[in-house]
């Protein structure tokens, strides 16, 4: 009877919420609640912890592009040259939080009710928003209380963005397509009686999501992902990673499950551990949302959750203020070198996915059926513009009196919630035209942002044309027209990371090589043959044969895998690998290879021949299968000799 009353409370926090655009899918109660009402939140706390609120949030943020010139142009000794993944430095379990209070109180106004919690826990959130002039919050319910089925919340003003709508549709969607996800709606926010404006109200995936999502309390196997660089690889993430459980110090099963990710050489090696269907969701609307600040650009913004019910571990993002074109050139970031296309709306999906991670190699780019599957059904169902266009509208109409209530000021120090003097604040014109087809640019925080609307609709055209979805001809037209605001129009920031040398990151130059459609519409299926697992840059699976290249005469190890030798006076070794001792030269800003290059006596019969594959000079490995070991030279795949063994 217990286990029933139990189970009756835990299904009573979830409601059944038929908002028209979200449908059928099952929500916390508070989000239900606010679809069509803003709720109030009252924060009051002692006056000297408010005093100390507002003191920390006067931040000017430095010139981070230049900060990052000086870091990467004249680096520490760190990666090996042929090393694809990166560290980014301490968690955030070790960062000290610049304003946190536990002394403060909360009174929720919601559905014609009054709800009062005494024990509240209220921090300064977000951490690249602190630049702006309104800052984001966290608030944390304690005492196993919760406000209608949740008790830790993301506050967030959503400042790097113009619209107060990119988080909220990107929630939305995932809601929408029953995807593993949080959720968003927005608050009016008061501390101490004083009204500081209109956020974002989001869920926090954390132990007590869990709890109320899966019913799993102090879940060992939650793992947050915040720092970059963290690509689901045991070299990326078996420590960038952290458990939300502070008491959890054995890693094991976090590092078994990446052990497995780096070993599969398809999606069925790792389908009992994995929901790879929630992964490809989350892969395809980065690429349909023009997100940069997720798992394929930066990998980060995501935790990864092991579900006790069935023993496979999702992915569950956060963070969409960077989406729908916001920002959209930090793409870029990372690249030795970039694409001179700057038309971001139509990069193919292999212009997007720039730095190649082996996951998205073995889940897309081997065999893309499944992803180009998940990709129409995302598009047919929801990122169109009839579907998202209207919901967009919808959105606009009903926070309007608020943003003009919050931007009505001329001074931004004197419109509410701009607790930053330092920072700045998009203008309420701005709001409106970004929020439409107008793409704006603001130089004082260098930062640019395609029109919502527009990037939708350019995404949409191109992915509709490229990938070979029926789509809707209205929206196809080239002469389909929409509206400009002259008067706030700006362009796009491109170019802000050159001149950076990203070499020592490893990624490498920018890839134009894209998943292929063939004629009917369908994504290509796997050959059955003895070649089906080949290694390959590309999708298809049936590889010509390739003329084997012409012998080249080396005079490093270095130089097989594409990078220089070093100068006389560069001595230093700074790593070792299967290519010899590494240097790196401070004068070129760039790594070098110091091991002189020796003529190995090669195999009678190259084995990968028979495949269109030269053999390897060197041993690095980089794929095996039932065919052998393969490395990858001289931009080919390349068959590993039997002298790497020795």
């Amino acid at each position: 009877m217990i286990k029933k009353i139990i189970s009756a409370l835990f299904l009573a926090s979830l409601v059944s919420a038929k908002s028209s655009f979200i449908g059928d899918t099952n929500r916390a109660k508070i989000f239900e609640l606010t679809d069509n009402e803003i709720a109030t939140f009252k924060l009051t706390m002692p006056d000297e912890q408010f005093a100390l609120l507002k003191e920390n949030c006067q931040f000017v943020g430095g010139n981070f592009v230049e900060q990052l010139k000086e870091l990467f142009n004249n680096p520490p000794p760190m990666i090996p040259a042929n090393n694809t993944e990166a560290e980014a430095g301490p968690g955030p379990a070790e960062e000290e939080e610049a304003f946190k209070t536990k002394d403060a109180t909360l009174v929720v106004q919601v559905n014609g009710e009054e709800k009062s919690f005494k024990k509240i826990t209220f921090s300064l959130g977000g951490s690249s928003s602190r630049i702006y002039g309104r800052q984001g919050f966290n608030l944390k319910i304690r005492g196993n209380k919760d406000l209608y089925g949740r008790s830790q919340f993301r506050i967030r003003s959503d400042a790097r963005e113009a619209t107060y709508l990119r988080s909220k549709l990107s929630c939305d969607i995932h809601n929408r397509l029953g995807l593993t996800s949080i959720s968003a709606n927005y608050i009016t926010l008061y501390i101490n009686e004083e009204y500081l404006g209109m956020y974002i109200l989001m869920d926090a995936p954390k132990l007590p999501w869990i709890e109320q999502v899966y019913g799993e309390a102090d879940t060992p196997n939650l793992y947050k992902c915040k720092d970059g660089s963290n690509y689901l690889s045991v070299m990326s993430s078996a420590e960038l990673c952290y458990n939300e459980n502070e008491d959890v110090t054995d890693r094991s099963e976090w590092v078994e499950f990446l052990t497995a990710l780096d070993n599969a050489q398809s999606a069925e090696d790792i389908e009992d551990i994995f929901e790879v269907d929630q992964f490809l969701y989350e892969i395809a609307l980065e690429y349909l949302t023009g997100s940069w600040d997720h798992f394929l650009s930066t990998g980060h913004n995501f935790s990864m959750y092991k579900q006790k019910s069935n023993g496979k571990w999702t992915i569950i993002y956060y963070d969409f203020d960077a989406d729908f074109g916001q920002d959209v050139d930090n793409i870029e970031f990372g690249l030795t070198e970039t694409d001179p296309n700057k038309d971001f709306p139509n990069y193919s999906f292999g212009e997007w996915d720039s730095k190649r991670q082996r996951i998205i190699e073995i889940l897309i780019f081997k065999d893309p059926t499944r992803f180009l599957n998940i990709l129409r059904k995302i598009v047919t169902e929801v990122f169109n513009p009839a579907t998202l266009f209207a919901h967009i509208d919808e959105l606009k109409e009903f926070i309007k009196p608020h943003v003009i209530k919050d931007k009505t000021a001329d001074e931004i120090i004197n419109r509410p919630g701009v607790l930053n003097k330092k920072g700045s604040d998009y203008s309420i014109e701005q709001w409106d035209a970004n929020s439409e087809f107008t793409t704006i640019q603001d130089t004082v925080i260098n930062s640019s942002a395609y029109g919502l609307k527009y990037w939708i609709l350019a995404k949409y055209r191109y992915v509709c044309k490229t990938y070979k979805i029926e789509c809707d001809q209205t929206y196809l037209d080239e002469n389909y027209e929409y509206p400009v605001n002259k008067d706030v129009e700006g362009e796009i920031i491109t170019g802000i990371w050159d001149g950076i040398n990203f070499a020592i990151l490893g990624f490498g130059s920018y890839k134009t090589d894209d998943i292929i459609v063939h004629e009917d519409s369908q994504a290509e299926k796997p050959t059955e043959t003895s070649t089906e697992a080949q290694p390959t840059e590309t999708t298809n699976d049936t590889k010509p044969a390739e003329s084997t290249p012409a012998a080249q005469t080396y005079q490093c190890m270095a130089e097989i895998i594409g990078y220089p030798c070093c100068d006389k006076n560069v001595k230093t070794v700074y790593e070792k690998d299967v290519y010899g001792d590494w240097g790196y030269d401070f004068k070129k800003g760039e790594w070098c290879g110091l091991t002189p290059y020796t003529e190995q006596t090669n195999d009678e019969e190259c084995w990968s021949e028979v495949f269109g594959y030269p053999c390897c000079k060197g041993c690095y490995v980089y794929e095996t299968d039932d065919d052998g070991k393969w490395g990858y030279e001289n931009q080919h795949w390349c068959g590993i000799q039997s002298y790497c063994s020795n």
